[in-house]
């Protein structure tokens, strides 16, 4: 196996791990406390953010891909 191989394929696995923690970020709900207000979805600011550096690294590894090919 070749390097840029290996390393597009993390990229490309990296890009699906970020996209399932955004998507993790986006839904959690935090547990209702009995007098406390709670922010329910903490998580939520980070979701954005997540899903745009696994697009990127989606894209990057795409583009290696297509030119070492």
């Amino acid at each position: 196996m070749r390097l840029k191989f290996k390393t597009e394929i993390f990229m490309f696995l990296s890009a699906i791990i970020l996209y399932v923690v955004s998507a993790f970020c986006y839904s959690y709900e935090a547990p209702q406390e009995d007098m406390l207000p709670v922010i329910n979805y903490p998580y939520q600011d980070y979701a954005i953010p997540l899903a745009g550096v696994a697009s990127v690294l989606l894209v990057i590894a795409a583009i290696l891909y297509s030119k070492w090919k």
